[in-house]
Parts: C-alpha cells; structure tokens; sequence
C-alpha cells in the first residue's frame, strides 16, 4: 500500500464526522487550515486542462475508463477546477461531486463512494474508472438515461468556473534593529524590501488574492515568528523577499531560492515540529496519532519540494522580464524560513545592494515597481497554473 493510500485509509478512519463538516464547505470560505491538509498535501496528480481532453462521455475500450471532461461536457455538468487542490468539483441533479486523482474515495453528497481503482490522469485526461458508471452515474438515471442536452442548451448553463490562487504570506526580510545588507550609499535592505513588499500587497490584492504580511513596518519580526505566521495562516504560498550582497561590487541581478532537501535532523528542528503541532492542532484527528502525523509531515514535505522550484523559476522569471534584471536563476538552499515553512516557500534576492548601478536602481520607486510587478506576475502565474 501506498503512504497517500495508507494516509487516506487512516484519514478517513478518524474523521468522519468532522471530515464531512469540513470538507463539504466551499473553498471560496478561505477556510484552508483543514483543507491545506487535506486538499493540498494530497496534490498527487497535476490537472493539465480542467477535466480531460477526449470527446463524447464514452467508456474507453482499452483503458475500460470514463473522460471526464467528456462527461462534464455531454451532460452540462456545473464543475468546478482548483489547480492548487487539485481537485474537481462537479454537481448532479444538485448534488455535489469532489474528486482528487490518485484516490479512489469521491465524496458523493456526504457519502464516501469508494472506486476499484483511482482516478487517474493520462495524456492531460482526468480518467475515471469504469464502475463511476454504476456507482455515481447509475443514481441518476433521468439525467444520464436521457438524450445529452444540445450544445445550444450546454453553452446557456454558464462557463467552468477556474479556482485561482487565495492567500499569499509575503515576508518582507530583516526590519529594526536588523538593518540586513548595507548598499553603497548607506541604503539598507531592510527599507528596500519593505517597500517593495508593500508593493506587491497591492498588486496581489487587486487581482483577488488575500496577503498575509510578515511584518507591516520597521519591526524586528524573529525568523522563528515569521514561519510561525506562515503556518497559523490560510495560505498557500509563503514568498520572503530580500537584497542581495557580495564583496565583489561588480555582481548583480536577482536570484530566487527554494528549499535544498533536508536530512532527518533537519525535519526533526524545533521550530519545524513547533509548526507542525500549529497545523495539527487544527485538525480534526485523535490525539497522539503520531502515525497519521508522521505521514502528513511526509506529504507536506513532498508536496512542498515538488512544487517550490516551479514558483521560483515562475518568480525570477518575472523580475528579470519586468524589472529587466540579470537572470541568476533558481537555487536551493536551507534558509531558517525555508526549512521550517511547511508549504511550498521561496526567497527571492531581488537584487544587489552593493552593485552601484543595481543599488542606485534599487533606490528608485519606478525600479522598485518594476520588480512588484514581476513578482506578482510570477505569483499570479503560478496560481493560474502558467
């Protein structure tokens, strides 16, 4: 068995009440603690295109599988695709419809239906096993008994509706009696990433994404604190933001590092588990269940190191075509903020203090727009799945 299979079975074991409570609630409530664990860290499939790809809601021969998209399609289904959960929501006759790939438990109203097989992803296809039919389909026979609706009728009931990304942890780095690196001309990190932070709130904001701040102003915030944050937060991404530094003045451009692979006393630091015991103790779960724990730390891990070098790269990415900055690429290090977050995190250098022309850049608000705006389209990006 699987550790997602075996994660699952017990999961399921222990929760059922409190499961159904929680997992029936619409995403849009931005109540993500549950949902994080249970919708995030599940992510084991990538949904390349909404449902699938193939036409006409048929069964395959070779596979003996159902497209999805086909069915979503042919019946007019409302449904719903959230990249970041990964997960598809659909509605028959009024009922709701929650499917993760990889598993082999939907959800049908507050029923656990239970597949011979998991749902599976081929070719960019959300596939479902051939008993979907008789287990979900076959409970609605004058929908699915009934001639398919024109595409005339389909295209009346409304687009698919496409989850975007929610909430964003910026970290703006150092602040108060921590002044980080020291430019040319006396200019500190610490005032230049603030503003830049700032900046990119309101860029995130505007496009509908809720920004949970580190630090709001000139205030020491300790690393400890900063990941803490990140884990009582509802967010999906934690992104800290910082000037880079080198005794060679002729070095510049932006950088943005994601999390080295860490060792087992590395998963074991205090400020780790400290983070992890935040998130358990949100979830609904009996407590000293120190196996089910011991599998979410893993697939939390898992998800975060699978993830994290896309954000980076989707982030350099940005600020080198906005802010036309030098591309140094994505790298991995293990920074206290990047080993002791739990959901995928990146810190991006977002130039250097100590290069003259960079730094007299870096002191100017059109450059320091410019690489906002690259960061928030390198977000952005990401939530949309580009």
């Amino acid at each position: 068995m699987t550790t997602a299979m075996r994660f699952k079975e017990i999961f399921y074991s222990f929760l059922p009440r409190k499961f159904y409570k929680v997992f029936n609630l619409r995403l849009t409530t931005y109540d993500l603690r549950l949902k994080l664990i249970w919708l995030v860290v599940l992510s084991l499939a990538l949904f390349a295109s909404g449902c699938a790809t193939a036409p006409g809601g048929r069964v395959t021969d070779s596979r003996k599988r159902i497209y999805l998209k086909d069915l979503c399609d042919r019946y007019s289904l409302p449904w719903q695709w959230d990249h970041i959960s990964q997960t598809v929501d659909l509605k028959i006759e009024g009922v709701s419809v929650r499917i993760l790939a990889g598993s082999n438990i939907l959800l049908l109203g507050k029923e656990q239906v239970r597949l011979n097989t998991p749902v599976m992803i081929e070719d960019s296809s959300v596939m479902l096993p051939r008993d979907f039919k008789v287990k979900v389909m076959d409970r609605f026979p004058k929908l699915f008994s009934a001639k398919a609706p024109s595409r005339a009728m389909r295209a009346a009931r409304g687009p698919r509706v496409f989850r975007k990304l929610r909430e964003v942890v910026i970290d703006a780095g150092h602040g108060g009696k921590d002044p980080g690196a020291i430019g040319v001309t006396g200019m500190q990190e610490k005032t230049v990433v603030l503003d830049v932070a700032r900046r990119l709130k309101k860029l995130l904001e505007a496009a509908g994404v809720k920004v949970t701040m580190t630090r709001q102003d000139d205030t020491f915030i300790s690393l400890a604190e900063r990941t803490a944050i990140a884990s009582r937060s509802k967010a999906e991404l934690f992104v800290s933001i910082h000037a880079n530094a080198s005794p060679v003045r002729g070095v510049h451009g932006a950088e943005v590092y994601c999390l080295k692979d860490l060792g087992t006393l590395e998963k074991n630091e205090a400020q780790r588990q400290a983070n992890h015991k935040l998130m358990f103790k949100n979830l609904a779960m009996k407590k000293g269940s120190l196996s089910l724990e011991d599998i979410i730390e893993d697939m939390l891990y898992t998800h975060k190191q699978s993830v994290s070098p896309v954000l980076a790269e989707n982030l350099v990415d940005g600020v080198a075509q906005t802010a036309k900055a030098q591309d140094r690429g994505e790298k991995q290090s293990r920074f206290f903020v990047l080993r002791n977050t739990l959901i995928p995190a990146v810190l991006v250098e977002i130039g250097f203090v100590t290069n003259p022309k960079e730094g007299r850049l870096l002191k100017t608000d059109d450059y320091r727009q410019r690489i906002a705006e690259g960061l928030a389209k390198g977000i952005l990006g990401y939530g949309d799945g580009r």
